[in-house]
């Protein structure tokens, strides 16, 4: 019985279910011009599309950062042991942090107002307010304009500005992209007037803060050597909030500026309908030669059922 079994499905296996490379060859042959003709259709529309988005400029600026104000003046070191903060970024991991914080990123939109820069054909600069996109009108999140808050400069943001650090090297690059080259170099510099003022804020602050936490141990002291270390701490504190209001550039240096680019950054429409061209072209293929060998392998096996 097992014999017979084995004859059967031994009839069933016909010689011309293995597919050779000549039987792929054939199949493209013949239906060649309909693969050309469709990976060139799908690389002309891939053009016409990406001839609609806009052209991006991107400027970028690279940093490092500052040196350690605590190592510019040694004394100040004395001020952790009465548990004093002496703040201050000094990696370039703080300054990765402070660029992408939300924060700073909506304090530059506020502050230049920078909407119809980067929202050139949906903010109205008449009323001042943002139209809704297709995708909030969809999503009936939003239909109306409004005038434009802290999670549509988040939103505005996330494509167009670009963090990345070279730890090994200890810098910051941070990059903007707009749809035109002359106003991304100065949303560059915005980025790096504020990170600036925003260090200098935290500085100045902490500084009076530990001013007054001195002032008073001042007062309760009446060891009059604990008193003169105090007032050279003070003094001290005095000098580093005079470089935190002087200092240029404070908490990181520019190494190189935003220049205007001279070039696209993207789309790279070519390059794009090019590979579009080539994928089409193998997923032509691939279909053809799935369609032709099915269709010889059905034939095939109704000739052996009928056979049967």
């Amino acid at each position: 019985m097992q014999e017979g079994i084995v004859e059967e499905r031994k009839h069933f296996v016909h010689p011309d279910d293995v597919i050779d490379v000549r039987e792929y060859s054939a199949v493209i042959r013949k239906a060649w011009w309909k693969v050309v003709l469709f990976s060139l259709a799908v690389g002309i529309v891939t053009l016409i599309v990406m001839f609609q988005l806009p052209n991006m400029y991107q400027a970028t600026a690279v940093l490092t950062p500052g040196t350690d104000e605590k190592k510019q003046i040694p004394a100040l070191g004395a001020l952790a042991s009465f548990g004093i903060d002496l703040g201050g970024p000094s990696k370039v991991e703080d300054l990765e942090t402070l660029f992408k914080s939300h924060d700073l990123t909506v304090r530059v939109f506020k502050k230049y107002s920078l909407w119809p820069l980067v929202l050139a054909d949906r903010y109205d600069s008449a009323t001042g307010k943002v139209k809704a996109s297709w995708t909030e009108r969809l999503f009936r999140i939003a239909s109306q304009p409004r005038e434009p808050g802290y999670w549509d400069a988040v939103r505005a943001s996330k494509d167009t500005l670009k963090i990345s650090m070279n730890k090994k090297a200890g810098t910051l690059s941070v990059s903007f992209l707009s749809t035109s080259p002359v106003p991304a170099p100065k949303i560059v510099g915005y980025y790096l007037e504020e990170a600036k003022n925003r260090l200098q804020e935290e500085a100045l602050d902490r500084s009076m803060k530990n001013k007054k936490f001195l002032e008073a141990q001042i007062g309760k002291t009446v060891d009059t050597l604990t008193r003169d270390r105090l007032y050279a701490l003070f003094g001290q504190e005095v000098e580093r909030e005079m470089l935190a209001h002087n200092r240029e550039q404070f908490g990181f240096r520019v190494i190189d500026a935003p220049q205007i680019p001279d070039r696209k950054f993207r789309p790279l429409r070519g390059l794009i309908s090019l590979l579009a061209t080539v994928v089409s072209f193998f997923l032509g293929c691939v279909f053809f030669i799935a369609r032709g060998t099915n269709g010889k392998k059905y034939i095939n096996n109704t000739k052996d059922i009928d056979a049967l």
